[in-house]
Formats: C-alpha cells, sequence, structure tokens
C-alpha cells in the first residue's frame, strides 16, 4: 500500500509541476485563470452581499401585497359607509316612527294614547287598560308575560296589556284592524268576546290580551 500512495503522489505531483510551469511560461493562460478566478470571486461575493437584500426585497414585496389588501378591504369600508350615511340621510324622516314603532324602553303612556285614538275612532268605549309592570327607569330586565306564549323575534322585551272594549261587532272589528296596523307594533295573544242583550240593545264586551316588544338598553 505504501509503494501505491507514493507512486500516486508522485503523479500528481508531476502533473502539477507540470501544470505550474505551463502556467509560468505562458503569460495568456495566466491572464486567462486571472480573470477567470476574479470573476468567480466576484459572482461569490455579489452572492453574499445580494443575499439579504433579495430577503428584504421579498419581505418587502410581500408586505406591500398584503397592505394592497387591506387598503382594498378598508376602501370597500368606507363605500359601505357611504353608502350607510346617503341611505340614513334620505330616510331620516322615518327614524322617529321606527323608534315610536319599536322604542329602546317601553312607554306605556304612548301606546294608551294611541289605544284611546283607535277607541274614538270606531265608536267603542274603552271599559279598561291595563299594563304589565315594568321597569321606566334605570336598565330594564327582561320580562316575560307567560312561558306559554311563544317569544317575540330576537328574543325582545315584551310590555304585557290587556284591553277591555264594549260596543258593537263592527265598531269592535274595526277597533281590532286599526289595533293591527298600529304605529306602536304589538302582538295579540288572545281575545274573548261575550254577548249580552240590554234595554239599548246587543251589546259585545271584548277583552284583547297581547304585548309590546322593546329592545331595552342592552339590545
Amino acid at each position: 500500500m505504501a509503494t501505491g500512495w507514493r507512486s500516486s503522489y508522485f503523479r500528481y505531483r508531476e502533473l502539477f509541476l507540470n501544470i505550474s510551469a505551463i502556467y509560468k511560461k505562458r503569460a495568456d493562460l495566466r491572464a486567462f485563470l486571472e480573470i477567470v478566478l476574479s470573476i468567480v470571486a466576484v459572482i461569490v461575493f455579489v452572492m453574499f452581499a445580494l443575499k439579504p437584500t433579495a430577503l428584504t426585497i421579498i419581505s418587502l414585496v410581500q408586505q406591500i401585497n398584503e397592505e394592497k389588501k387591506t387598503l382594498s378591504s378598508l376602501t370597500q369600508k368606507v363605500n359601505d359607509l357611504q353608502k350607510a350615511g346617503t341611505l340614513l340621510s334620505q330616510n331620516q324622516r322615518f327614524i322617529g316612527n321606527v323608534d315610536i314603532a319599536v322604542s329602546s324602553a317601553p312607554r306605556p303612556d304612548t301606546f294608551a294614547k294611541q289605544i284611546e285614538g283607535l277607541s274614538a275612532k270606531n265608536g267603542v268605549e274603552l271599559m279598561g287598560i291595563a299594563v304589565n309592570d315594568v321597569i321606566l327607569v334605570g336598565s330594564p330586565k327582561t320580562v316575560r308575560v307567560s312561558g306559554e306564549l311563544e317569544p317575540l323575534p330576537e328574543n325582545a322585551n315584551e310590555m304585557g296589556y290587556s284591553l277591555s272594549l264594549k260596543g258593537s261587532f263592527a265598531s269592535i272589528n274595526g277597533f281590532l284592524k286599526d289595533l293591527e296596523n298600529l304605529r306602536v307594533i304589538s302582538t295579540i295573544d288572545s281575545m274573548t268576546i261575550s254577548s249580552s242583550v240590554t234595554e239599548t240593545g246587543r251589546v259585545i264586551v271584548a277583552v284583547i290580551s297581547g304585548r309590546v316588544p322593546y329592545l331595552g338598553e342592552n339590545k
């Protein structure tokens, strides 16, 4: 093995010595190798120098794309808000009606005035009007008139009421139709009708129970 190692060593040493001799004798070869080595060195240094810059550029491009997406989303939201503002301005006069229809707090006085107006309009006698307990001042608690009744949409708070009416069938029927179209939204849960004959003629008494929704401060 030692002999083989030495023969390989002498062979490669002779090869390198021949290349070295040729390199020293030929100026063109020497210049070519120096140029090639210089170019390789420049390429290596440029690669190491540009790598952080390239990574930074890639990172910046990704950030720019993300910012473009964010800007597009914000622009869409601004456009939606402008449209909403335009619709609000166009329907500003109806906002008061919406608050009357479904108020943020129970308003038994407003409801009672509307009922009195309906009774006068239809010629029925309002024998009585009762409203369940509600909190007028402070944070309202959620009140359910009866667990057997179907909850109002969106689980709105409820102000239960009961009406007693006396009059003719036609007048009570007209009152019910107007009650269903009342500005203050209400749900009629039950109604009982009794009829009796008096000296003045047949009298119909109707007892109506229902609920008026209101949002409450927590809605």
